[in-house]
């Protein structure tokens, strides 16, 4: 029986494979559809795999689920490839966004923490004169940390998510740019400069759609809140689509 799985299995990939070849414009039609759905296969194994775990495990007190809510980044990001070399100070935290597709609207990205992948993220898309609210903020070096303003977004945050939230996570010092934050959402739509961040993404010829946008962001929260509040620094490095063609500089 598993001889014959694998012999389809088998048929299946050489027949993609014999399809991609002969029509090789499908594969960019597609490929930004196949990364969106790595991230939906990875978050839906993990939660079998959570489940399943659940049922063997005895429960655990509250005060270790609290104390693995804070840790859960950490686990989530320990499990995926490197990004290029990066410099880590033991002292800080390291963000890298590596943008990758910028179709006139909406610019995709991905997000390291500590050089782990951790999510992928939206963006506006890039103006070379700025548009307000609709532009992307210039690529370079960044401190993160909390925007202590009750903005009209901090706010309505804080009443959807008063167990955890408090103040935005912001990109400080963007030349030309005030009150970037990391914060969840769905399409362009959801953004004036800012970063929204997820583990999965839809793409369609209408629109890019980010989903699972809230959870990722909230693991992330605790786990940047968690290191500022100790006095850790975070900084965020934010490179453009063409740093894939500097990897051998």
């Amino acid at each position: 029986m598993k001889r014959i799985l694998l012999l389809i299995l088998i048929a299946i990939i050489t027949f993609l494979l014999v399809a991609l070849f002969q029509n090789i414009d499908l594969l960019k039609n597609i490929w930004l559809w196949l990364i969106g759905l790595a991230g939906v296969i990875i978050r839906a194994g993990k939660g079998i795999f959570e489940y399943v775990k659940s049922l063997f495990d005895k429960p655990e007190s509250a005060e270790f689920e609290s104390k693995k809510d804070s840790a859960g980044l950490e686990k989530s990001i320990s499990a995926s490839g490197s990004p290029p070399a990066i410099l880590l100070d033991p002292s800080r935290i390291q963000m890298s966004l590596l943008r990758f597709h910028d179709d006139g609207h909406t610019t995709l990205g991905l997000l390291y923490i500590n050089n782990k992948f951790y999510c992928y993220t939206l963006e506006d898309t890039y103006h070379e004169i700025k548009i307000a609210n609709e532009t992307r903020i210039p690529a370079g070096f960044y401190t993160v940390d909390f925007c202590k303003e009750e903005t009209d977004l901090t706010l309505k945050y804080r009443q959807q998510y008063s167990e955890w939230f408090n103040y935005h996570l912001e990109i400080k010092n963007v030349p030309d740019f005030h009150g970037i934050y990391l914060h969840n959402g769905g399409t362009n739509k959801d953004t004036a400069g800012c970063v929204l961040v997820s583990d999965s993404f839809n793409v369609s010829k209408n629109q890019t759609v980010l989903t699972n946008s809230k959870n990722t962001f909230e693991t992330m929260y605790k786990f940047l809140t968690k290191h500022l509040t100790s006095g850790k620094k975070i900084i965020i490095s934010i490179k453009n689509e063409d740093w894939i063609n500097n990897l051998s500089e």
